[in-house]
């Protein structure tokens, strides 16, 4: 410890080793710059904004009150040393906030005995069976509203007295002023903060802000600092200082502190120091922190980007943080998703360091159900960016081959084979075929539908039915799910597609010119037999006409004979 002392105060030599000017804070709410060395060794009342410039010094050797609002920023090379100093906020803003459901203050006394009240103010107002309290030993009753008083009577040389706090919703109860009246003379504890206490914690509004800028300095030497919403993102050294309601000393991921023999008492959160992954805490041993549920540090990790290789994939969190959370997230449209700010790592009160276990404990993929869900490999998610892949098939066509290519008649079918190959994750998946002019073709099934194995080679048989006539062939791929519509290549190889050989479409006679043929072919004949019977009908005639004839003229002198027969007998 006497080394690490003589290290600091060689430091402190080599800071201050241009005698400093000496100065005052600004107190009307102005803004200035320190460019050069500079003592404040009054005790004024900052209120303004007061930035030290690069190569500058500012040394403060005196108690300051310090204005609300108003700030010190240390900027890249410059330097603030605070020694043996108080610096407070001009207007405190202080209490007791129970932190778990039972608690106990210590009110110290001056001894004279007789009636003692005690009187607590709250924060905020108390609803009705949120507290019960009062002297330990007695029954504890309920308190509600804006303050509680409790009463009773002490022997002399009673020097201290304690009061029990019991209360249902704990969180609420924050006591902000303790008034004792003892004999008849009332008091006002001036900083409750210095109270003996349990089950409490001191908190406050940081109402001032201290900045130290990535490459500036800030060495505090036995000396106190309140109310204050310190940020190191540079160097910080803290060595025999007390810090008492303060924001938790923010360090983001480039800021270094040291903290030697000091005691910070009284983070308003439930944490001491907080940073990033990158900044550096060095905690001795003699050190103390707020205690209680307060850690004295985390480590936040702030963004941290998980990528795939799809958009939508679903991954399932656990043990995420301090709160071992469980979280499930998507990924977004370009296959990335980031996660909120979380604790990784932290050293507890007692000085214990704890990390977080968070794992993957699920991806899936849905997004192209035809082909079946598919997941990814599992396992912690650690704190970096991390790309996670998916477990996709990857779909070869290796060949489609006609079983029998003889030539087939136009509307026949013909059974085909094809030879599907997966190197990736089992999927079912459908195959569609097109001619050589890039047009569907009809085949039965009219999706084939494929069994893909993981890490296998299946055949799928169908029958092909084409329509028209000629030499032609097919080609069949698989059809692919809109959502690997412009990821094929996660899914097929180059070889996404494979060509039968060419055959023989022949087109069988048609029915209907037949008949044509054979109505034409009848026609003809009936013609012919027509002309024929219209010929030899012609001869028939002709051969009675003269038959006619030659009995006409046979009978023609039968009957001049008769008609002179007839003559002789009338005569």
């Amino acid at each position: 410890m006497r080394s690490r002392n003589s290290m600091i105060c060689v430091l402190i030599l080599l800071l201050t080793s241009a005698a400093p000017s000496l100065a005052d804070a600004p107190t009307d709410g102005s803004t200035i710059t320190i460019t050069s060395n500079e003592s404040w060794s009054s005790s004024p009342t900052l209120n303004g904004s007061v930035t030290i410039a690069s190569g500058a010094t500012l040394t403060i050797d005196s108690n300051i009150d310090i204005a609300t609002s108003s700030s010190i920023t240390v900027s890249d090379g410059a330097h603030l040393i605070i020694d043996s100093s108080s610096i407070n906020a001009q207007e405190q803003m202080v209490w007791l906030a129970m932190d778990d459901i039972s608690a106990q203050i210590i009110i110290p006394l001056q001894g004279t005995g007789g009636d003692v009240t005690i009187k607590f103010t709250f924060k905020d107002s108390l609803g009705e069976n949120n507290l019960k309290a009062g002297f330990t030993g007695s029954e504890l009753t309920t308190q509600s509203g804006e303050d509680a008083q409790f009463t009773t009577n002490l022997a002399q040389g009673v020097t201290e007295v304690s009061i029990n706090l019991s209360a249902a919703g704990w969180l609420a109860v924050k006591i902000s002023e303790v008034d004792i009246v003892e004999s008849g003379t009332g008091s006002n504890v001036e900083d409750i903060r210095s109270l003996q206490y349990t089950g409490l914690k001191a908190g406050a509004e940081a109402t001032w802000s201290l900045n130290v800028m990535e490459g500036g300095s800030l060495l505090s030497s036995q000396s106190s600092i309140s109310d204050v919403d310190l940020v190191c993102f540079g160097t910080c050294t803290l060595n025999q200082t007390t810090m008492q309601s303060f924001e938790p000393i923010d360090l983001s991921n480039s800021g270094i502190i040291t903290l030697i023999d000091s005691n910070l008492n009284g983070s308003i959160t439930d944490e001491d120091i907080k940073r990033l992954p990158g900044a550096e805490v060095n905690w001795d041993e003699t050190t103390t922190g707020s205690g209680g549920y307060t850690d004295r540090w985390v480590i936040e990790r702030s963004g941290q980007k998980i990528n795939t290789t799809l958009p939508g994939v679903m991954i399932q969190l656990i043990e995420l943080g301090y709160w071992n959370e469980s979280k499930t997230v998507t990924t977004d449209s370009n296959g990335m998703t980031t996660l909120p700010t979380r604790i990784i790592q932290w050293m507890d009160s007692s000085g214990e360091v704890h990390n977080e276990s968070a794992r993957i404990e699920n991806i899936s993929f849905n997004g192209a159900s035809a082909w079946g869900a598919f997941t990814g490999p599992l396992g912690l998610l650690g704190s970096d960016d991390i790309t996670l892949s998916l477990d996709l098939p990857m779909i070869s066509v290796m060949s489609v081959e006609i079983d029998d290519e003889s030539d087939a008649n136009v509307g026949d079918s013909v059974s085909v084979t094809a030879k599907v190959k997966n190197d990736g994750a089992a999927a079912t998946i459908k195959l569609t075929c097109t001619d050589s002019s890039g047009a569907d073709v009809r085949t039965s099934p009219s999706y084939i539908p494929v069994e893909a194995g993981a890490q296998s080679t299946t055949t799928v048989q169908f029958t092909w039915i084409q329509d028209s006539s000629g030499e032609e062939s097919i080609t069949c791929s698989p059809l692919i799910p809109s959502a690997f519509e412009n990821f094929q290549n996660l899914v097929l190889t180059e070889q996404s597609s494979a060509n039968s050989s060419s055959m023989k479409w022949i087109a069988p006679a048609d029915s209907g010119t037949n008949m044509a043929m054979w109505l034409m072919a009848a026609v003809i004949v009936g013609i012919g037999a027509l002309l024929a019977f219209t010929k030899k009908g012609g001869e028939v005639e002709e051969e009675a006409e003269e038959s006619l004839q030659e009995t006409e003229e046979a009978e023609e002198p039968e009957t001049a004979e008769s008609e002179e027969e007839v003559e002789e007998e009338d005569s």
